[in-house]
């Protein structure tokens, strides 16, 4: 007894530990990478202009308004407009911890899918990154998890959970638009389970609470950017399932650390990252298979945690299935199109959720029993791949921006010696810049010229990117003073008379 209690303390730290190092690895990205385009543009055109409700697809509206308190407060910084994000990472690594460990009591199943829901390189970017993803994934997940803490503890009535799940549904509809077809799906699930379980409530009180507070909170924020919103905005995604598959796929396992390029080492794994991810659905497929056809799910349906199990995999495939549903009827008779990479984030999880919750199931044959060590093998190559691909330096949507902050010290250093303020700067880097320039407030630059195509003669320095604009460097006869040390920027200033 006390070897088994050391065993569960022992694994209790470990995913705790996992935990923190996801967080801690967030704030540490936080602190050390270059703002990005995306980032700026929201700082500059919702949060500093005082209007966070402005129609744009760019505009986050829980995320902008959150940018606002905190860069109020703290002052402009990148970890400042981060903050709203580091938010939204703490309650979506709190809420995959519950719901690991509601799924599975399995340490060897526990560690590996907790360790994917964290660590997904995509899913990492976004718990950092300045932008609304991360907050709409974390509560979604909260809508999931609070119908599963009710059926676990019961210490909050059905009508409060319900409400609570309806609120968080609303907030991440707000955080991100884009999750708009999955928030609707959620809604349907929770509605069911909620009627369900209503005993003596009425039906019409029972969808009251599923339904209201969430669409309270975001027509009462989201109102008028709904309303407004150009459709010519949303443009953003893909024209096929298979592409947007693919670019969640491409965008989970992207990418490697570049130091082991040319090794055998990081040729073998590359070589196996195309089949990571599709190795984990095939034996869910075939574990769900062989464990329906021996019976194992009929065999334990009197156990109650058996059953709650097997409704939590049917309720997540049905919120999956009717989320990639409505995102299809809309692409097909409106041409929206259909999620690509960050717009279809939602996505990781709830599969992944879906894949563990298969793999928990109960095995009562041979073959069912060794599909699911199989699935387990499978999850912990797929968490290994994960942990393979952390970065600290650039996010895989902005990869070009991720020396700005450098080339902003080249800018102030020129300020500071040689009174240098005429800066034209590529649409890449000149919002980023223009941040470092707002945030120091150290230097007499002016807001940097938005380098046009082609860029505009006669500026003392020129923020480029080598390749594209190397003819404009050369016609120019302009010097170049620094190279990106990981991206093609460069700083080139007129030649000295």
């Amino acid at each position: 007894m006390v070897a088994r209690v050391d065993r569960l303390v022992w694994q209790q730290s470990a995913l705790i530990i996992a935990a923190g190092s996801a967080f801690a690895l967030a704030i540490v990205r936080a602190c050390l990478q270059s703002i990005t385009v995306d980032e700026a543009n929201t700082y500059f055109w919702w949060v500093r202009a005082y209007y966070p409700w402005s129609p744009a697809s760019n505009n986050h509206v829980l995320n902008s308004l959150l940018m606002w308190v905190s860069t109020h407060v703290f002052g402009t910084s990148v970890l400042a407009v981060r903050l709203p994000a580091l938010i939204g990472a703490a309650l979506y690594i709190f809420i995959c911890y519950f719901l690991c460990r509601s799924i599975t009591d399995r340490f060897s199943l526990q560690f590996p899918v907790f360790v994917c829901l964290i660590f997904n390189p995509l899913i990492l970017d976004f718990m950092v990154a300045a932008r609304g993803y991360g907050l709409a994934n974390a509560f979604l997940l909260a809508a999931i998890a609070i119908p599963v803490w009710h059926h676990q503890t019961g210490s909050v009535s059905l009508r409060k959970s319900c409400a609570l799940a309806s609120l968080a549904l609303g907030l991440s509809f707000l955080a991100n638009f884009s999750f708009a077809f999955v928030d609707v799906a959620v809604f349907f699930a929770l509605a069911v389970w909620a009627l369900s379980r209503r005993g003596t409530d009425s039906k019409v009180r029972i969808l009251g609470v599923c339904v209201l507070p969430g669409l309270f909170v975001a027509l009462l924020i989201g109102s008028y950017p709904i309303i407004h919103m150009p459709r010519e905005d949303l443009w953003i995604g893909t024209h096929s399932l298979r592409e947007m598959w693919r670019s969640l796929i491409e965008a989970s396992l992207y990418q490697l650390d570049p130091r082991f390029l040319g090794s055998q080492y990081y040729k073998a794994l590359n070589s196996f990252k195309p089949r990571v991810l599709p190795y984990v659905g095939v034996f869910c497929i075939c574990q769900l298979i062989a464990s329906m056809a021996d019976g194992s799910w009929l065999r334990e349906s009197s156990e109650s945690r058996k059953r709650w199990l097997a409704w939590l995999t049917a309720a997540l495939a049905a919120i999956v299935a009717l989320a990639v549903f409505l995102h299809w009827i809309a692409f097909r008779f409106d041409n929206l199109p259909l999620p690509k990479a960050r717009t279809g984030i939602f996505l990781l999880p709830l599969c992944t959720l879906i894949a563990a919750a298969i793999a928990a199931s109960p095995a009562r044959s041979l073959v069912s029993r060794w599909l699911r060590r199989g699935t387990t093998a499978a999850f912990f190559c797929a968490a290994f791949y994960s942990l393979l691909c952390l970065r600290v330096s650039y996010f895989e949507e902005y990869p070009w921006d991720q020396d700005v902050k450098d080339v902003y010290g080249v800018l102030a250093r020129l300020n500071h010696n040689n009174g240098v303020t005429d800066v034209a700067a590529s649409w890449m880097y000149h919002s980023p810049l223009n941040f470092y320039r707002v945030a120091s407030g150290k230097e007499t630059f002016p807001e940097f010229t938005l380098a046009e195509e082609p860029p505009p003669s006669g500026k003392a320095v020129y923020i480029l990117q080598a390749p594209y604009d190397q003819q404009f460097i050369a016609k120019e006869k302009l010097t170049v003073i620094y190279r990106g040390k990981s991206t093609e920027v460069v700083v080139a200033v007129k030649p000295l008379r």
